[in-house]
């Protein structure tokens, strides 16, 4: 249960950053609340950004934006997002416990949580999204998972391009957290794969997908030794961070499968399994 001796409910950004930055610096933000609720903890202050309307999905020029207290089922449901990287979005959301919770869980909180077992992470990077925020604007949310300084989460920003993409996750049941979330990407750049559930939040295999791009013979049984081997994995009540490993290999085995499917398919949805 979530309770607290002050709920502050700003009404402009300013008067949130202000809150966040000088009078309650430990104060938790308010977006969903999901996670928060499951704690015993009484905090002094929370601060709620519903009042702040950032509950939006618009189409801006050559791109997506989506308001940080837009729900999960929101974007699930949103008829672009069916088709936009053959169905990534709604695939990494539809699994999330159930329609009630999707209700309420926030996009920007999903984002700003950095959770490990997230989903939507992983499809996030590999769509190469963008962040915007209040006080250091714009970076990718490859930047943002670093980005240590306390500031607000505006909007995810997509662009509507249609790449060559996937997401796969593994889990124990449907609707369980996922013990190992994996994403890859192809584009004339080269390939992208993103780790995580690992159990830490999802990350790069820089140099997995660097050899995976170069494209030499047994590529994608190398990039999986080389992503087990250069990303870190615990233990934990899911799995156990040899078993992790192991399994790493082949998700990417999988997903490299996948990804050249739809990029044999371009035009078409791919069919995602």
């Amino acid at each position: 249960m979530l309770t607290c001796v002050r709920m502050l409910q700003p009404t402009t950004l300013d008067e949130a950053y202000e809150l966040i930055t000088t009078r309650h610096k430990t104060a938790p933000l308010l977006a969903g609340g999901c996670w928060l609720r499951l704690g015993k903890r009484q905090w002094p202050a929370v601060i709620d950004l519903t009042e702040l309307e950032l509950e939006y999905i618009v189409k801006d020029g050559d791109e997506y934006a989506i308001g940080a207290m837009t729900t999960q089922r929101d974007v699930e449901t949103y008829e672009a997002f069916q088709h936009l990287g053959g169905g990534i979005l709604p695939q990494a959301l539809s699994p999330i416990l159930g329609v009630q919770f999707r209700n309420m869980a926030t996009i920007g909180g999903s984002v700003a949580g950095r959770f490990g077992f997230s989903d939507i992470i992983p499809a996030l990077l590999a769509l190469k999204a963008d962040v915007v925020l209040y006080k250091a604007g714009r970076m990718s949310l490859e930047d943002y998972l670093t980005y240590d300084k306390r500031d607000i989460l505006i909007e995810v920003r997509i662009k509507c391009e249609q790449p060559a993409v996937a997401l796969m996750a593994l889990r124990k049941s449907a609707s369980d957290f996922p013990y190992l979330v994996g994403a890859m990407r192809h584009d004339a750049v080269g390939y992208s794969i993103y780790v995580g559930g690992r159990p830490g939040v999802a990350v790069k295999a820089k140099r997995a997908s660097s050899i995976l791009t170069a494209g030499r013979e047994n590529a994608v049984a190398e990039a999986g030794e080389v992503a087990a081997a250069e990303l870190f994995f615990e233990s934990n009540s899911h799995a156990s961070a040899s078993y992790r490993q192991a399994m790493t290999k082949v998700l990417i085995e999988r997903l490299w499968h996948t990804v050249t499917t739809a990029g044999d398919n371009a035009g078409e949805v791919p069919a995602w399994k």
